[in-house]
């Protein structure tokens, strides 16, 4: 069973997410639409597609091919959304919309604008670098959505190409590719070493707060 640590830079945390979830995942994802015009989450959304999602979740913790987890509040532990790098390790598929190594999230509406996504990819991708053995991460966001372009450049990612959907056999939207390298965390958010302070135990949080970001991507 995957061991992953418990991620927490004093803004956001990042835990593996738990049954007791469900209804939290559930509750926003079946209120707020625009979760799904601007990811690839089903609207409506059914209890179908969250019994299929907890399902990805209890998958991802036996294997390394996905990782699934709960944004968190650090006060009181409830789920404010969801981030996950996806596919990891996969070679890439010609016109595919899925990429390897693909960094995705969603938040609730309340939440938005704090700064929490950008801290939250910020870990992840830290971790993915340093602990996956990953070279480089992938995000897309749908043209159109701004505050997830936001995301991703202040997390440090930078735009590659927008791909349209006449260009891929998988997804019906146009959108803006970014990546991260190591050399890109580097220069935006300090040595790699420097990240370890999100999840070594008994660590205090002692980093920078970024700009901040809001609304879900891909």
């Amino acid at each position: 069973m995957s061991t992953m640590p418990r991620l927490n830079d004093g803004t956001a945390v990042l835990r593996d997410i738990v049954d007791a979830d469900s209804e939290a995942i559930f509750e926003c994802l079946t209120t707020d639409a625009d979760i799904a015009r601007w990811t690839r989450i089903p609207w409506p959304y059914t209890r179908g597609h969250l019994h299929d999602f907890m399902g990805l979740v209890g998958r991802a913790r036996f294997s390394r091919g996905d990782l699934v987890l709960a944004i968190a509040d650090p006060v009181d532990d409830r789920l404010l959304g969801c981030i996950g790098i996806h596919r990891i390790g996969a070679r890439p598929v010609p016109r595919s919309a899925m990429l390897p190594d693909e960094i995705g999230y969603w938040i609730a509406r309340e939440v938005r604008g704090q700064g929490r996504v950008t801290r939250a990819v910020r870990m992840l991708s830290a971790y993915a670098l340093t602990e996956l053995g990953v070279d480089s991460l992938n995000l897309q966001t749908k043209v159109g959505n701004a505050a997830s372009q936001h995301v991703a450049t202040n997390a440090g990612y930078h735009f590659v190409e927008r791909v349209l959907a006449a260009e891929v056999d998988d997804d019906l939207s146009d959108h803006d590719r970014f990546v991260m390298r190591r050399d890109d965390f580097e220069r935006a958010n300090g040595r790699l070493a420097d990240a370890a302070v999100f999840w070594t135990p008994g660590q205090a949080p002692a980093v920078t707060p970024t700009a901040s970001g809001s609304v879900s991507a891909p």
